[in-house]
């Protein structure tokens, strides 16, 4: 089984949701890219990692935030399961007060996001979720600071859903999500 995990707006591939992923996992089964900002250019890279990893092992993709927004179009366009982490339902809106000079607060880049970056990001948007259904599990922290817990709840209804009480963007439950989704691999191996 491999991980492709990727990270949310303004991150970088590596993290304390990273490490924990590759003790629980092994660090030769995480693969964590660092992505460019521009979501043709990430996306670029994240359908190229998909295709390679996907023809080789059982392949599961971890998303955080924007990160999660990209995994469910993954999960879409590859049929490949993914993690949601506190996902972003409309990154198109919600990134839309970033739009200006930004400096990754991981990496140090400096870049401008733009309004065109945010039209881009509409290329990703699912319309048919139901067909994701099966393929996707949901986890978030109830006190989100930056997007609404219980509005991706009611998103994702019907999906599997774990809201942890308290919390936060950060996401403060990744042992409890990790113990939850080692239960989904053996279900799912079992059938």
């Amino acid at each position: 089984m491999k991980i492709l995990y990727i990270h949310g707006f303004n991150s970088a591939g590596y993290g304390e949701k990273i490490n924990h992923l590759r003790e629980a996992f092994k660090p030769r089964n995480v693969v964590s890219p660092t992505l460019h900002y521009d979501p043709e250019e990430a996306m670029s890279q994240l359908e190229f990692l998909t295709e390679c990893m996907k023809e080789k092992d059982q392949l599961f993709i971890f998303g955080t935030s924007l990160g999660g927004f990209y995994a469910l179009y993954l999960s879409y366009k590859y049929k490949v399961p993914s993690v949601l982490i506190n996902p972003s339902i409309d990154p198109y809106q919600s990134l839309s007060r970033q739009v200006g000079p930004q400096k990754n607060f991981k990496t140090d880049e400096d870049y401008v996001f733009t309004k065109e970056h945010l039209e881009k990001l509409k290329n990703y948007y699912i319309k048919d979720l139901d067909s994701v259904k099966d393929l996707v599990y949901v986890y978030l922290d109830e006190e989100d600071e930056l997007l609404d817990s219980k509005k991706t709840a009611e998103y994702f209804k019907g999906f599997h859903v774990v809201m942890y009480p308290g919390g936060n963007h950060r996401f403060t439950h990744m042992k409890e999500l990790i113990e939850d989704f080692k239960k989904i691999l053996e279900e799912r191996w079992k059938r």
